[in-house]
């Protein structure tokens, strides 16, 4: 019998590969069940990854458009003031060139006025010096016929 408890029993020895074989097997499913859990975590992790990268994005497009909208609203703006300043210019040209001749037109109405006022006074001066040499002569006329009268008696 020692020599028979020497040698293992096929039985014990069947047994114990099958429990091996079990721990093996449990030890297997037990790694697969731990290989896809990691693979679910990494892919949970890569979709939370792209769902952040895509929210980026569109907050990164909201930015431009609103950027753009706000470069356009200033670019209108800026249209606007540059057209009102336009426009007041030329307003103020216009009502310039308006005084500009309304001032030139006044002085060629006083320049016209000044001559017609020189005319009539150079006119009243010659007819007072007209009427003055009527006078001399009539005064020297009237002398000499006096004198004529006072030598003949």
């Amino acid at each position: 019998m020692a020599h028979a408890s020497k040698q293992s029993d096929p039985a014990d020895e069947l047994s114990a590969l099958s429990a091996e074989n079990r721990y093996l097997k449990e030890t297997v499913a037990s790694m697969r069940e731990a290989l896809e859990a990691l693979l679910h975590e990494k892919d949970a992790a890569v979709q939370q990854a792209v769902a952040a990268s895509r929210d980026e994005v569109e907050n990164l497009k909201a930015a431009v458009q609103a950027l753009r909208e706000s470069l356009e609203t200033l670019r209108v703006e800026k249209d606007r003031e540059i057209q009102k300043a336009v426009s007041l210019g030329a307003s103020e040209n216009r009502e310039l060139q308006t005084a500009v001749q309304a001032l030139r037109e006044r002085m060629e109405q006083e320049l016209t006025d000044e001559r017609e006022r020189a005319g009539q006074e150079l006119r009243a001066c010659v007819d007072e010096l007209s009427q003055l040499r009527r006078t001399v002569v009539a005064l020297r006329e009237a002398l000499e016929e006096k004198n004529a009268k006072g030598r003949t008696p």
